[in-house]
């Protein structure tokens, strides 16, 4: 290993992963210190066998507690030298970042402090437009909702310490004939973190990118807030035309670029907003080097000389006697749908996890706010100007402060789904990173009761196949690239080869949808399912007879006329002719059309709904898709009282037993 090649970078790991919302009122009376800040300086340091980044930060305005001379935050996760490491629960620093830090000292590194309720306690800003973005909720404006919200919870009227020049000024005034106008784009969907390019047609988006930018959904938080393409990833940019490639690491901040609706911004700072949304199927992990502006990709290897990694228990987790099973049967899972092997051996782990070359499986001390977390520990070599890093060990931690549910059936009230939590980390350990689908294994987030115990054929096991197929050759001596292991007896034969599977709304026609096979056995027809966003159900909308026997690539295409103003997702179930069936992965799609109005648009307590001429329900979800609120209207215009809902983003969806109508709301 090299030295410290110079002041490292931030962890880079997902901002959030398998959390549960911590209201904002608990987060403050936890945290000891509360101030807004910004990042000035960064250092990563190899402690206790892990490496964590330290920021200094600087203090702008104080809410509770009194600042330190020096106020020092460590994350896990960072570069020392040729050595990396990424935490799934780690949040993203860079130098200049601000945002408001809910603190308390950190007990592992004294003289440090750490987030309140983790990746919960870091409010980020984002200074161009003034707003604040959380895991679970957004604010429109620092100074006029979030400021607020604060000083009532800590009770005591915040203090300067010095000025904070980024949020001083007005912001520029929007002029709509400069805005960007995205006429079109292709392609409808690609993958993140894959050289993948996205050519955007329009106008105004200026000659040159100068300061302007191509933002995405953020996947992180379930598309609450955006991830910026980072300056490399732009191709090509001029008035009419952007070529961008789509991001799974924005380095400043550590954002997934995630399905739904982007936007580009010109150096005018004007905003334009795409007619439909990208669809990112999966993301897959990317890495940089000490001062590096170049995302790469992390290679898998013979980590065991067997083929792949062999994992280990601490007796924390064969101390519960069905965690064992559940871990497995997740584990079982991947080794179905992927060549990667992963064992579990006989041999015990020890229960503190470090970077010792053992994969440890383990329960352990996270909070009360996360489930579990994946930490990556990686290591590289220079190929030319930059460094090629390998996975070279990956431990599980799962919270031991958390109910969980161990059996294959459905959870009971309040537990957790272990199985599904399993598959998520094991995901990351396979070099998958988020993605925006609430009912997918790779969403961010996991309500109590859900369950998530299948890999989809078109994200999770496309995105596993990749990863394995990438890592077939290794430039850094010492490094054996990964073996395919053999497909495990119990997996069975796929009765259709699914090659390809896609759906792609269109404004005022319906979802046209397309899927291909390879091969077909026995095959007696193809049902297409959908499922609106909040809805546990899924309802045939359409069914096509299959091939029956084919050996050569056969394709499909089928319509779905029903309008959308909202998500839906959908699957493809395949039905043999012995009355066995099937499943594909699942697609969401999204639509605008219009017929619900919400207004004002952030609100604070009163709304405002029109549209519908007749009488139904109006329910709110929120971003694990949990129906949270409920209304009767009536027929006409309706004025509600929402000031009981949580501040966040919400999925609102009208209904009268035969018209649905969906929107999307930000409540202060």
């Amino acid at each position: 290993m090299l030295v410290l090649l110079g002041l490292a970078g931030s962890g880079q790991a997902q901002e959030a992963c398998m959390l549960i919302p911590t209201p904002l009122a608990e987060r403050v009376a936890t945290a000891t210190l509360i101030v807004e800040a910004g990042v000035r300086t960064q250092q990563a340091v190899s402690e206790n066998g892990h490496i964590y980044t330290i920021s200094e930060l600087t203090v702008y305005k104080v809410f509770r507690g009194t600042e330190p001379v020096l106020l020092r935050l460590a994350e896990a996760g960072g570069t020392v030298g040729l050595r990396r490491e990424v935490v799934s629960t780690s949040i993203t620093l860079a130098p200049e970042q601000q945002g408001l830090f809910l603190l308390e000292p950190n007990p592992l590194l004294p003289g440090t402090f750490r987030l309140v309720a983790g990746p919960q306690g870091f409010v980020r800003y984002d200074l161009a437009d003034r707003t604040a973005v959380e895991p679970f909720g957004r604010y429109a404006s620092i100074t006029g909702a979030l400021y607020p919200a604060v000083v009532a919870l800590a009770g005591q009227a915040w203090r300067a310490v010095r000025p904070n020049a980024a949020l001083a000024g007005a912001l520029p005034v929007a002029r709509p004939t400069a805005q960007p106008v995205i006429s079109s784009f292709a392609p409808a969907s690609l993958t993140a973190g894959t050289e993948s390019v996205l050519t955007i047609n329009g106008s105004n988006f200026g000659t040159a990118r100068g300061s302007g930018r191509v933002e995405f959904p953020n996947a992180n938080n379930g598309g609450g807030g955006s991830a910026g393409a980072n300056p490399t990833d732009y191709v090509s940019w001029s008035d009419t035309q952007i070529q961008v490639r789509v991001p799974s690491l924005v380095i400043a901040t550590g954002e997934v670029a995630g399905t739904g609706n982007f936007r580009v911004i010109n150096d005018a700072i004007e905003t334009g907003i795409s007619p439909a949304s990208l669809t990112v199927t999966y993301a897959l992990s990317n890495v940089t080097q000490t001062g590096s502006d170049t995302p790469t990709r992390p290679k898998l290897v013979n980590d065991d000389t067997q083929g792949g990694y062999t994992l280990r228990y601490s007796p924390s987790l064969t101390a519960v006697a069905a965690a064992p099973a559940s871990f497995e049967r997740a584990l079982a899972s991947w080794a179905c749908a992927t060549p990667l092997r992963r064992v579990v051996g006989a041999a015990a782990a020890p229960e503190a996890t470090a970077g010792d070359n053992v994969n440890v499986v383990r329960f352990g001390t996270l909070g009360g706010s996360t489930l579990a977390a994946a930490t990556s520990y990686y290591s590289g070599c220079f190929v030319g100007s930059l460094v090629q890093f390998s996975l070279v060990e990956t431990d599980y931690t799962f919270s031991d402060a958390i109910s969980w549910h161990y059996g294959t059936g459905t959870p009971p009230a309040g537990q957790f789904d272990f199985e599904s939590v399993a598959l998520h980390e094991l995901g990351h350990g396979t070099q998958l990173n988020h993605i925006i689908m609430p009912t997918a294994v790779m969403h961010f987030a996991i309500a109590p009761t859900a369950v998530k115990r299948t890999l989809s054929t078109n994200s999770d096991i496309a995105a596993g196949q990749d990863v394995f197929a990438f890592s077939a050759t290794n430039p850094c001596t010492g490094f054996l690239p990964p073996t395919a292991a053999p497909t495990p007896s119990g997996c069975g034969p796929l009765p259709v080869e699914l090659t390809a599977f896609s759906a792609r709304y269109v404004t005022g026609s319906g979802t046209s949808l397309a899927w291909s096979t390879a091969t077909e056995r026995n095959s007696a027809y193809f049902a297409m399912e959908a499922q609106e966003q909040g809805d546990k159900s899924w309802t045939e909308v359409l069914r096509q007879p299959a091939a029956g026997s084919s050996s050569r690539p056969r394709s499909y295409e089928a319509r779905d006329p029903r309008l959308l103003s909202g998500i839906r997702y959908y699957r493809l179930r395949q039905g043999d002719r012995d009355g066995s069936t099937s499943y594909s992965g699942l697609l969401a799609v999204s639509g605008l059309e219009t017929g619900l109005a919400l207004y004002p648009n952030p609100v604070a307590d009163r709304l405002q709904v029109s549209g519908p001429a007749q009488a139904g329900r109006l329910t709110f979800y929120d971003v694990l898709g949990q129906a949270v609120a409920r209304f009767e209207l009536v027929a006409g215009p309706n004025d509600i009282d929402v000031s009981g809902l949580r501040t966040g983003l919400y999925q609102v969806e009208w209904a009268d037993g035969r018209t649905v109508r969906r929107g999307r709301l930000q409540k202060l």
